[in-house]
């Protein structure tokens, strides 16, 4: 995500595998019980408003992805049970962690905040994996074995200069606090230019 590209480009091309409908299972920091984070994503989004091309990602659907699993419709029930029990096994040998978010990322397709420490949040990261390795037989680890921790507050739908989007964080938003209490396993699908999804469970660190 770096350097700040020149152009942006359209988010919603269809990745291999997905379609209209088909569902992934996927591992979220949400932002739901976060006012602090949720109030720098508003004032960066307020900051985007009259950019064209853009599209703000909605209040109830903000998230930090920890990890994709895989598709719903190959990963079966006794599969994602196993995967729970292993991830709650894990995350609760970890305690709730603070980190600081703001930290701008551009890319071509979307507009992000970072966090810092940037690697504050890999112990969830690991755990996550782990339980997922020895769980699920058709899983998604290694399509992205590296992790940049965001906070997407825009996808781009349209070509054009990225000089807008990178004006309106001149001068970068002053950064919030973010506690991580738990993350939570949904089922997730693209509606239009959105993502959505269902929540399966939520899992505490440290319970």
């Amino acid at each position: 995500m770096s350097p700040y590209p020149v152009r942006m480009s359209n988010h919603w091309w269809w990745r291999p595998g997905v379609r209209p409908g088909r569902r992934l299972l996927v591992w979220h920091i949400l932002l739901r019980d976060q006012p602090h984070a949720r109030e720098l994503v508003r004032h960066c989004q307020d900051r985007l408003a009259d950019v064209p091309g853009l599209d703000l990602v909605p209040a109830d659907w903000l998230h930090m992805t920890t990890q994709i699993v895989g598709f719903a419709d190959e990963i079966g029930k006794t599969e994602v049970d196993a995967m729970l029990d292993a991830a709650t096994g894990r995350l609760t040998d970890l305690v709730p962690i603070e980190v600081e978010l703001g930290k701008p990322w551009f890319h071509s397709e979307a507009v992000m905040l970072g966090i810092r420490p940037p690697r504050a949040l890999d112990p969830i990261r690991v755990a996550i994996r782990e339980a997922v390795a020895e769980s699920v037989r058709v899983h998604q680890l290694d399509d992205e074995p590296e992790w940049t921790p965001h906070v997407s507050v825009a996808y781009s739908h349209a070509e054009g200069p990225a000089a807008p989007v990178l004006d309106a964080f001149a001068p970068p938003p002053a950064p919030r606090e973010l506690r991580v209490e738990e993350v939570h396993l949904v089922e997730q699908v693209r509606v239009g230019r959105l993502y959505r999804w269902e929540d399966h469970v939520a899992v505490p660190l440290g319970a």
